[in-house]
């Protein structure tokens, strides 16, 4: 008997090690994001994590129409700089969520000659297309560790209880992809396009 009981407390103790584990990086991955960019708000952070878990969070079976609206988004993000309502962002590129699965690239890259146009469209389509996922139901699973953080320890985020209450509301009706919060956008005028980190590295990074 006692060492069964060792044994059971033995497991016990790993288990609670295992989840304050995996409770300080969702930690560290919402402190980085908060610093980063300071408006971000519960729906910013949803995002970050479901980026470096879902990936792009859709498959992109027509390369032409992504390029069509990279292309629009590129003119867009020109148009913008031109008239200095925002500036290019200092951090080219932002490893999302706390695994890094997948990286946010600026756009700003190609606007500067870094990476051209097709070099980036083709790594974010691979990255839609062949990066890797979680399910939709581990997703859900592990987004549900990440309210209790936020609670805890993140408590000033504007408007948190209600965004996680929404946020609630639309993971159980079935939407999993959602776009930046208006405080984000207005903020930092997002241009990005996410890309799995393998490739980041080896193809993108050197040239940043």
């Amino acid at each position: 008997m006692p060492r069964v009981t060792i044994a059971r407390i033995a497991a016990a103790l790993s288990i609670l090690l295992l989840a304050s584990c995996q409770r300080s990086a969702i930690r560290d991955a919402i402190d980085a994001q908060l610093r980063q960019y300071p408006e971000s708000r519960v729906t910013d952070i949803y995002k970050d994590f479901c980026q470096d878990n879902l990936g792009p969070g859709h498959l992109i079976p027509n390369p032409e129409s992504a390029m069509a609206y990279l292309l629009s988004e590129l003119q867009e993000y020109r148009e913008d700089l031109d008239s200095a309502r925002y500036a290019k962002p200092q951090l080219r590129y932002v490893p999302v969520g706390d695994k890094h699965n997948y990286v946010r690239v600026d756009l700003s890259v190609v606007l500067d000659g870094l990476v051209d146009e097709d070099t980036l469209l083709n790594s974010f389509v691979r990255s839609a297309n062949e990066g890797r996922t979680l399910s939709e139901k581990a997703w859900i699973k592990k987004w549900n560790k990440v309210p209790a953080v936020i609670r805890s320890r993140f408590p000033d985020i504007p408007d948190a209880a209600a965004d996680l209450a929404e946020l609630d509301s639309l993971i159980g009706e079935g939407h999993l992809i959602m776009h930046h919060s208006d405080a984000f956008s207005k903020a930092y005028n997002p241009h990005y396009r996410i890309v799995a980190s393998d490739i980041f590295e080896k193809e993108l990074l050197k040239t940043l």
